[in-house]
């Protein structure tokens, strides 16, 4: 009866939707220099806003800074990961100037929150029509009118990544994934928004009814082995956790994989945009007694404001443009040893030619490809403990303005064409640091260690395979210059 009575009694400590849009819409009009709301999408019933509020200096500005998201309210039920949103944004907003390290974040960091993805099912809750309603309110049989028997969509089993693998096809159940990815405006305004602003780091904030609690789950475990950034992800992890002190004040919250690949927010956000992504399961239940909302928030605040701070710690950082033009590309980034090529690629972004890529210290082996351009690779990069290495590159297109005609007179490809075997040989003054070939798709075919003057190639690939007829580009690098020569390969 206790039980029954508390659900049927939300403590006023916990905001409502309106409580949300006018203390954001406060804060957003009172600091205009760091803060800007926007309306990044409308809930899926009742076309309620959901709200993004974007942190930095120059804030009206999209700059070249590390771009870290808060996501509270995927299940309507787990209200207490607005609150931690909403504590974060107060706490960020009122210290700026005042506090060294949070300025310091604010001036050199892009923070996104949205705190209230699920309005439509949050207003369930609050209402105390159902106070363990965890969907929105989608009309699954299309009569017009909810119905929480049959209608709803579970938002964290709607994204586009292992869709049909979690989740339930029965809408009645409350883990429905939907009729389809992305079905509900939720999960694509969150889609629109990470696709634009490359986030490096995300938390997604839920509290569990029943399984474990006081968790920080990270991508992921599956029968297939763990994410190719596992070591990086799980580091990370442990440390948001052992920041967390947990409820009874005994000790901290855990770090687990999640289990299994299926369409929830922080497979999608790792697996497609190749943001870190962590899932909080928030205290021992998903809604608290109203005394102890304050103190949950504060406990979760450092292992939020870790992100803060490691966003900017070891790893690979830098831009790729283009060599004739100086435009940035948007190229692929590749760290041998930590990439599956099953997964979308991870990119630099196209507006700036950024990339980050979180590492621990050590040697690293970097190729950045972009079809049509020359590809690079950058052996033994060092990763250092408490700063980004930077890395930035020029890449050339194939076939383009990037020939050297002074060197280029001094190659010599013959026979060209050549169904079998290649003689390349070079001028006395060529004096190439490296020679390699690439197809036409900027892929790396053949590398020439410590190229001579005059060299063969038997049209094979490094590990001995012949290679397709077509267009190669034989690709001579000095310290200044970047010289390329076709060499087209016939039928066998």
């Amino acid at each position: 009866m206790i039980w029954l009575l508390f659900l049927l009694s939300i403590d006023p400590r916990y905001h409502t939707f309106d409580e949300v849009a006018h203390e954001l819409d406060s804060i957003a009009s009172n600091h205009t220099e760091i803060a800007k709301l926007d309306t990044i999408g409308y809930s899926s019933f009742d076309s309620l806003p959901i709200f993004a509020l974007k942190i930095s200096d120059n804030v009206i500005l999209d700059e070249d800074e590390p771009a870290i998201l808060y996501i509270g309210c995927h299940h309507a039920e787990e209200i207490l990961g607005i609150e931690i949103c909403m504590y974060m944004i107060d706490d960020l907003i009122s210290k700026y100037g005042s506090d060294s390290a949070q300025t310091y974040w604010i001036d050199t960091k892009e923070i996104w929150f949205v705190p209230l993805m699920n309005p439509e099912g949050h207003g369930v809750v609050m209402s105390h029509m159902d106070t363990i309603w965890r969907k929105n309110k989608r009309d699954n049989n299309n009569n017009g009118s909810f119905e929480t028997a049959y209608d709803g969509v579970d938002l964290n089993r709607n994204y586009d990544f292992y869709f049909t693998e979690g989740g339930s096809t029965d809408p009645s159940s409350e883990f429905y994934r939907g009729p389809y990815s992305f079905s509900e405006n939720e999960a694509r305004a969150i889609r629109d928004l990470a696709m634009a602003q490359h986030f490096t780091l995300c938390i997604t904030y839920h509290s569990a009814r029943y399984g474990l609690t006081e968790v920080v789950y990270y991508p992921w475990s599956s029968a297939s082995g763990y994410s190719p950034d596992y070591l990086f992800i799980r580091t990370i992890a442990d440390s948001i956790s052992k920041r967390i002190i947990n409820d009874q004040g005994s000790g901290h919250y855990n770090a687990l994989p999640g289990q299994g690949l299926d369409g929830r927010a922080r497979n999608w956000l790792y697996g497609v945009c190749g943001t870190f992504t962590y899932c909080i399961e928030v205290s021992t239940t998903t809604i608290q007694p109203g005394w102890m909302v304050d103190d949950i928030c504060q406990r979760n605040l450092p292992g939020a404001y870790y992100l803060l701070e490691r966003v900017s710690q070891s790893g690979i950082t830098g831009c790729v443009y283009d060599s004739s033009s100086g435009e940035p590309l948007d190229a692929e980034i590749i760290v041998h040893g930590y990439y599956d090529p099953n997964l979308p690629p991870r990119r630099s972004n196209l507006e700036y030619g950024r990339f980050c890529r979180i590492l621990r210290p050590g040697f690293y082996d970097i190729d950045v490809r972009k079809i049509g351009y020359v590809s690079k690779r950058c052996d033994s990069v060092e990763v250092i403990d408490g700063q980004m290495t930077e890395l930035n590159s020029n890449l050339a297109r194939i076939g383009g303005e990037t020939i050297a005609p002074d060197l280029q007179k001094k190659i010599r490809v013959s026979p060209n064409p050549s169904r079998t075997v290649v003689r390349i040989q070079f001028g006395q003054e060529s004096d190439f640091s490296s020679v390699d070939i690439y197809d036409t798709l900027g892929r790396l075919v053949r590398t020439f260690d410590n190229p001579s003057n005059d060299m063969i190639w038997r049209l094979e690939d490094d590990i001995e395979r012949e290679v397709a007829e077509g267009i190669y580009f034989l690709v001579g690098r000095t310290e200044n210059k970047e010289t390329v020569q076709k060499i087209i390969v016939l039928s066998r």
